[in-house]
């Protein structure tokens, strides 16, 4: 074997070990919101075309029943992105129902997006124009397992209202058919408005959307202090040409602790500085605020916060 032959083996050996060291060296997340055709999924989806800008970035997007749901498989999945109401975070990190089980101190905060807003729908014809009206009747209390299940019976337990209502426990999508069908006289939905699950069904049925008092909120926020009330402008729904208050909750993208700091930090810069992607994905990514990650509650993954810090963006003592 002459020498540039043996020289020729050695660079293709090099190459070789080049390549694969690149194939190795790709990282594979999930990222996990809400269900596919939500203001949320699209924003999943935007989401992780940003991420995909990071060379041998690959992310996939899996559809999800909500927040309740995605805080659960934070217990034990890794290489996990997942969105999340900031309310069901600081019950999890108390090993509060429904988390009794703990495990959940891993949850780190990336960063904000658009929070939820409560729709409470009911069809016109029901006769229920107040949330008190809601009694004896059969409502969907938003979908099985999600954050708005949750805010939804704990706002009828401020009504005084508990065990006063028929409330079937049935995945969103199910919860609307019965709606059109007149087998339910309304259901919740929380989501940035406009969401397309209520502008879907006022296209074909007369709606009303129900107010929350004043009063009961002082009560809720008693109770959860990360709400806070919120108006529906008239106009934004066919039908509806009023405001309606309403209750509002921060919601956040967060990760685990053993996501590496380096990619973390990669993520947050990826996601600040393709705002465009995000907005071409779902209209509500043109109202993205970098400084609602102080909602988090818990604390700032260390790959986010190098970023923050680089930003300028202040961050809670008790979440760095």
């Amino acid at each position: 074997m002459n020498r540039m032959t043996a020289f020729l083996i050695s660079l293709t050996l090099v190459f070789s070990l080049l390549l694969s060291a690149e194939v190795f060296s790709q990282t594979r997340l999930v990222v996990k919101s809400a269900r596919a055709g939500t203001s949320y999924y699209s924003l999943a989806m935007g989401m992780a075309k940003a991420m995909m800008t990071i060379p041998g970035m690959e992310v996939s997007v899996e559809e999800s029943l909500g927040s309740l749901a995605n805080v659960k498989e934070a217990k034990t999945r890794s290489q996990f992105i997942f969105t999340s109401t900031s309310d069901l975070i600081p019950l999890a990190l108390k090993k509060t129902k429904p988390f009794e089980e703990g495990g959940y101190e891993r949850i780190r905060t990336l960063w904000a997006i658009p929070g939820v807003t409560v729709h409470w729908v009911v069809r016109e014809d029901s006769g229920v124009k107040t949330i008190r009206d809601l009694e004896g009747k059969r409502f969907i209390p938003g979908g099985i397992g999600t954050a708005t299940e949750r805010l939804t019976k704990l706002i009828l337990k401020i009504y005084d209202l508990e065990g006063k209502i028929d409330l079937p426990a049935v995945d969103l999508k199910e919860g609307v058919d019965a709606v059109v069908n007149r087998r339910a006289v309304g259901f919740t939905t929380g989501s940035p408005f406009p969401t397309p699950m209520v502008m879907e069904i006022t296209a074909t049925t007369p709606v009303r959307l129900l107010e929350m008092g004043e009063s009961e909120f002082k009560k809720l926020a008693e109770v959860e202090s990360t709400y806070s009330l919120t108006m529906i402008p008239s106009g934004t729904y066919k039908g509806v040409d009023y405001d309606v208050r309403t209750v509002a909750s921060p919601v956040l993208t967060y990760t685990t602790d053993d996501l590496p700091e380096e990619i973390a930090y990669k993520l947050t810069k990826a996601f600040w500085e393709n705002r465009k992607i995000l907005a071409d994905a779902h209209p509500i990514g043109k109202i993205l605020d970098i400084k609602g990650v102080r909602y988090g509650v818990a604390k700032v993954h260390p790959g986010a916060l190098k970023y923050y810090r680089e930003a300028g963006v202040d961050i809670p003592a008790s979440m760095r």
